[in-house]
C-alpha cells in the first residue's frame, strides 16, 4: 500500500469522525428537585437538541440503576424498571420528563439522563443532577433541664434536642429574644441512629444575672431550622417567683398565698364565737 493511498484513507476516516462530531445530540438541561421530603414526589426533566441525528432512546438512572427508558419508535415507548428507592408514575411520564413518588432516603444522590442517537452516529450524551432527600423531625425541638424556680444569680443548664431527622437541623438559642452569647453554648452534638437519622442537641449554660430578669422572668427559646425547608421552635420561662399552690379552700389555683388564707381564718373564727354567745 502506497504512502499516498494510506494518507487518503486516513483523511477520509478523519472526515467521517468530524461529520459524526458535528452531527450530535447535546443535552441542554437536566433538572431534579433540589430537595424532596421522604415519602414525597417530584419531577425530573431532561432536555436536548438534535442536529442531524435522530433520537433512539432517553434513559434515566439513579446511581447505576436504570429505572426509566423512552424509545419513541417502539410499540410501547415507555418502560419502567422499578427501583427499590422510589416509584415512577407511568401516566405522568413521557419523553425526558419523569414523575417520581414515594421517594426514600436511599434515593439521595446523582440522577443521570442519557440520550442516545440512532445510526449512523449512535452518539450518546449524558448529564447529571443531585437530589437531596429530607426526613424531617416528627415534632419540634424539646427543652429539658428547666426548674420550677430559680434564684437571682443561679446557674442555668438547659438542653435543646431535635429527634430523628435527616439531615440534622441547625439548633440555636435566644434569651429574651436575643441570640445567646457564644460563650454560653457548647458545640451542637449530632448522634446517628437507625435508618441514617440523626438526633441533635445543643446545651446552654449561663448565670441568671439580675440584668436578664424581666419582671422576675427570663424567656428562653430554641429554634430548629433547615433554611428554606423546616423551622420549629419551643420556649421555656425561667422564673424567680415562687410557684403558688392551689387554694386550701377550693380545688383550683387562686393566686392567693396560703399564709394569707390562714391569717384570715384566725381573724374570722373569734368573731363567729361572739355571734354565737351574745
Amino acid at each position: 500500500m502506497s504512502w499516498r493511498r494510506l494518507t487518503t484513507q486516513a483523511w477520509m476516516a478523519a472526515m467521517v469522525l468530524l461529520a459524526q462530531d458535528t452531527a450530535t445530540i447535546r443535552i441542554t438541561h437536566v433538572r431534579v428537585p433540589e430537595t424532596v421530603e421522604a415519602g414525597g414526589e417530584g419531577d425530573l426533566e431532561c432536555s436536548w437538541e438534535e442536529d442531524s441525528d435522530n433520537v433512539y432512546s432517553i434513559k434515566w438512572y439513579q446511581g447505576a440503576h436504570e429505572f426509566y427508558r423512552y424509545t419513541p419508535t417502539a410499540a410501547h415507548p415507555v418502560q419502567i424498571f422499578d427501583p427499590p428507592t422510589l416509584d415512577v408514575d407511568k401516566k405522568k411520564s413521557w419523553g425526558g420528563s419523569v414523575h417520581i413518588a414515594n421517594v426514600t432516603t436511599a434515593a439521595e444522590g446523582a440522577f443521570h439522563c442519557e440520550v442516545s442517537a440512532d445510526g449512523p452516529t449512535f452518539h450518546t450524551a449524558s448529564a447529571a443532577a443531585t437530589l437531596m432527600v429530607l426526613d424531617l423531625p416528627d415534632e419540634g425541638p424539646v427543652i429539658t433541664g428547666v426548674r420550677r424556680q430559680y434564684l437571682a444569680g443561679e446557674g442555668v443548664d438547659l438542653l435543646c434536642t431535635s429527634h430523628r431527622a435527616r439531615p440534622a437541623p441547625h439548633l440555636s438559642f435566644t434569651v429574651n429574644s436575643q441570640p445567646a452569647s457564644p460563650g454560653w453554648l457548647e458545640p451542637q452534638a449530632d448522634v446517628g441512629e437507625a435508618g441514617e437519622l440523626i438526633t441533635s442537641s445543643l446545651r446552654l449554660r449561663f448565670s441568671l444575672l439580675p440584668r436578664l430578669l424581666r419582671g422576675g422572668e427570663v424567656w428562653v427559646r430554641c429554634l430548629a431550622e433547615l433554611p428554606g425547608v423546616y423551622q420549629k421552635e419551643t420556649q421555656a420561662v425561667l422564673s424567680t417567683m415562687p410557684p403558688y399552690p392551689a387554694s386550701v379552700l377550693g380545688g383550683g389555683a387562686t393566686g392567693v398565698r396560703p399564709a394569707l388564707i390562714v391569717a384570715g381564718l384566725i381573724l374570722v373564727l373569734p368573731f363567729l364565737g361572739i355571734l354565737q354567745h351574745p
